[in-house]
């Protein structure tokens, strides 16, 4: 009995072993073309299928699937895998998975590798572009903007205003985040880390730099020292000047011409009709000739343009073209040829003692000499003038001495031909527009006036 029992016994355990390992090998073999349990890529539990199935069954929760945008608690939008052109891009990726699983095994264990977030999804680029905005759009309506720290201008100094984190939702950023969100299989998108983020904040080091660079040049102060007058740049004036564009400390170009055109139009002389105190007329109106002095704006813009951004105080007298310039504000100074068409007499002042006192002839009443504060800009020995007579002939003649003062012809000259000087003489046999002089007395005129030198004719 006993023997019965032991072999009953042994044919059962026989069985049970073979049992066992019939269920192992078909359960191997039913793994080498299954994925074992529990097996999961993108979230979806693939275990136990095949490779079609497993291909089936994710591509169909792709496409049915729904994903939903929020910002925080608020739903935005809502839109499905087909919407976005959804596809699989994992078949190479569940063969290499299915090739490294061990079949044989009885752990369920699944590698790290296997439940890792993959690329195994194809989104068609338009259509996630175009839903992308179309959100965007719509969410961004009525949202406070975002804006980056900047230098703003105060009265007389510059401050730095800061950034502004706004609500409105960065396009790329969306992008970005629905993106991650369907390679790593999840369907609500959280878009509250996507707004539009400053990228210049208050503590940006270059704009510091500039906040002080600015507010040194603000309190700077100008002074320009001009025919015998001060003039004060204030710190208000350079701050209205000035400004911050594109990272640098900008000076208004335009503004400053306009002041320095301003001082131009109230101090020079050039183009000016001059009040002067004749020898014997008192104080006469002289028209604007040739002889005076400007300012050179498009010269001295520059300048003081440098001066201003350098943050230093400073005194400067402003670049000057033309003639007469001087510190004092004298213009016409003490030396100068005084042409009296109505009393036809000349002198000649230098350094405020008359030299000469001549009486001269200018031009007859039909060819008047022109009246101008005009000015010796050359001086010719010999010369040949030539021009028309009033009949319209040619005429030429030969002077030893010439001075022209205008830019027309007009000149001071000697007059061999002339038999008279003075009184009423101009009016039968005046010249065509010069003042002749007296050959002997035009000699010593020649001699001690230079170049330069003011000839006022009224």
């Amino acid at each position: 009995m006993k023997k019965r029992s032991k072999l009953i016994l042994t044919i059962s355990g026989v069985c049970a072993i073979l049992i066992l390992g019939a269920v192992y090998i078909y359960r191997g073999v039913f793994y080498q073309s299954h994925y074992l349990p529990n097996t999961q890529v993108e979230n979806v539990n693939i275990g136990k299928l095949t490779y079609q199935q497993a291909q089936s069954k994710l591509t169909k929760k792709l496409v049915n699937a729904k994903y939903q945008l929020y910002d925080d608690k608020k739903a935005l939008a809502t839109i499905t895998g087909k919407e976005l052109g959804l596809s699989r891009n994992s078949g190479g990726y569940l063969k290499k998975l299915m090739a490294n699983q061990n079949s044989w095994s009885f752990s369920n264990k699944v590698s790290t590798e296997t439940t890792s977030s993959v690329a195994a999804v194809r989104v068609d680029q338009a259509s996630l572009d175009a839903f992308v905005k179309e959100t965007v759009d719509q969410a961004n309506q009525g949202r406070t903007a975002t804006s980056n720290a900047k230098v703003i201008q105060e009265t007389t100094s510059f401050k730095i205003k800061p950034e502004v984190q706004g609500t409105q939702l960065d396009q790329a950023a969306v992008k970005a985040a629905v993106e991650k969100a369907i390679v790593n299989g999840q369907r609500k998108v959280q878009l509250d880390q996507t707004y539009v983020k400053p990228t210049i904040t208050q503590d940006n080091t270059k704009l510091k730099t500039e906040v002080k660079s600015l507010n040194e040049v603000a309190q700077t102060t100008g002074t320009y020292t001009l025919a015998g007058k001060t003039i004060t740049i204030t710190p208000a004036m350079i701050t209205s000047w000035i400004s911050y564009q594109d990272g640098q400390v900008v000076v208004d170009q335009t503004a400053l011409t306009n002041y320095l055109s301003g001082l131009n139009s109230q101090y020079a002389t050039y183009n000016r009709d001059r009040q002067f105190k004749s020898t014997k007329r008192g104080t006469v109106t002289v028209p604007a000739g040739i002889y005076g002095w400007s300012i050179n704006v498009s010269s001295e813009l520059p300048k003081l343009t440098a001066a201003i951004l350098a943050g230093k105080d400073f005194t400067r007298t402003p670049t000057i073209q033309g003639s007469g310039y001087s510190k004092d504000g004298t213009d016409i100074g003490n030396t100068y040829v005084e042409v009296d068409k109505e009393n036809q007499h000349m002198w000649v002042y230098i350094n405020g003692e008359e030299k000469i006192s001549t009486d001269i002839v200018t031009g007859k009443p039909k060819q008047a000499t022109p009246s101008g504060v005009w000015s010796v800009w050359a001086k010719e020995r010999n010369s040949t003038l030539k021009g028309k007579n009033d009949d319209g002939s040619d005429y030429a003649s030969k002077v030893s001495y010439w001075m022209p003062i205008d830019t027309t012809g007009l000149g001071i000259h000697d007059s061999p031909w002339q038999s008279k000087y003075g009184g009423d003489w101009y009016k039968e046999h005046g010249s065509h527009g010069c003042i002749n002089t007296p050959p002997e007395t035009m000699a010593k005129v020649y001699e001690i006036v230079p170049i330069g030198t003011p000839v006022l004719v009224f």
